[in-house]
């Protein structure tokens, strides 16, 4: 399914899908006792959703998540049951269509997501959504979205709250303290290789390493995407730098043991606030204050003379006027948020 696609036509299209699945036949008979949470889009959202769920003093395992086949990964390391809406969309939609008590939208914007939910939900059941989603008309509990500076977290934590009549969260507890023993040593993590305003050069990535590693021995992980980059990174620190190869599960497992992750903005942060690992965090056209490391010690590296920066609205980078001036880093030092 190209869900970009979809993106591009939600505006014409949700309304419509909405008023269509209000309206579609559910079957009657008691209600059900099971609650469904929607979380389309990337990882880093539905780790930070993940860990929404551990400050309300919930666990993710006791619901049922609709999920991108990008973002399988992580429901299989922490074996959350799950249907990815993208994979058969025929057949993965009949196996949930009106069976829920409860389903919560977490889609912050776009309305097919709206439209989603409501089939999934039973007849006379509750549906759950951020007032800022296209399709929010819809649902029986809307809780506002600042799409600007409070942690992704603590928005998901907000909505989870209301939807389960818990008490309100208004901010995450930090630092989030470690959740495995140090016993490895620093992680660089390779990414945004895929994305035009976050794709640092070979020699970037070199002069970054070379301000941060101070003489420590450290182990170099990236996507396949990015592997290529990261080998070439290995070569470079060939006296220091160790290649990291294994699965998403080992990658995960690296993770919560390492004495501090160095990445950019993006999933690789988010698992490492799970596990509550110290991180260096890059930050170019992305919002910092939203989506910042939780671990204790985690810092940022960020332009802070752009007038321009952070852009990001939504999760959408808008084109760049100015060439990318945030990816020029080389002069920046690291501030603790």
């Amino acid at each position: 399914m190209q869900t970009n696609f979809l993106k591009h036509l939600d505006w014409i299209v949700s309304p419509a899908a909405c008023y269509f699945a209000a309206f579609f036949p559910k079957a009657g008979g008691s209600l059900p006792a099971k609650t469904l949470i929607l979380r389309p889009g990337g990882m880093g959202d539905f780790i930070c959703a993940d860990i929404a769920m551990q400050e309300l003093g919930l666990d993710a395992r006791d619901f049922t998540w609709v999920i991108e086949m990008r973002s399988r990964p992580w429901a299989r390391f922490r074996q959350l049951p799950h249907v990815c809406y993208d994979e058969k969309p025929r057949e993965a939609l009949s196996r949930i269509m009106g069976h829920y008590s409860l389903v919560i939208n977490t889609e912050q914007r776009f309305g097919l997501a709206e439209a989603y939910a409501m089939a999934c939900r039973a007849k006379r059941g509750r549906l759950a959504s951020f007032t800022t989603n296209r399709g929010s008309l819809w649902s029986h509990v809307k809780v506002s979205y600042d799409w600007k500076d409070r942690h992704e977290t603590v928005e998901f934590a907000r909505l989870f709250a209301a939807a389960l009549d818990l008490p309100e969260v208004t901010k995450p507890r930090l630092p989030r303290t470690r959740l495995e023993p140090l016993s490895a040593p620093p992680l660089v993590l390779i990414a945004g290789q895929q994305s035009p305003s976050r794709r640092l050069t070979l020699d970037a990535w070199t002069a970054l390493i070379s301000k941060w590693h101070q003489k420590r021995p450290f182990h170099i992980a990236a996507s396949p995407e990015d592997a290529d980059l990261a080998g070439q990174l290995a070569r470079r620190f060939d006296s220091l730098a160790s290649p990291f190869s294994g699965s998403f599960d080992e990658l995960c497992g690296q993770i919560a043991r390492s004495e501090e992750i160095f990445t950019m903005d993006g999933g690789g942060v988010h698992i490492a606030s799970f596990f509550g690992v110290s991180t260096l965090a890059i930050f170019t056209s992305g919002r910092d204050r939203k989506w910042h490391p939780l671990g204790e010690g985690s810092r940022i590296l960020r332009r802070h003379d752009l007038a321009c920066q952070p852009c990001t609205r939504f999760g959408q980078v808008p084109p760049c006027p100015y060439r990318y001036a945030c990816l020029k880093l080389e002069d920046v030092e690291p501030v603790k948020m």
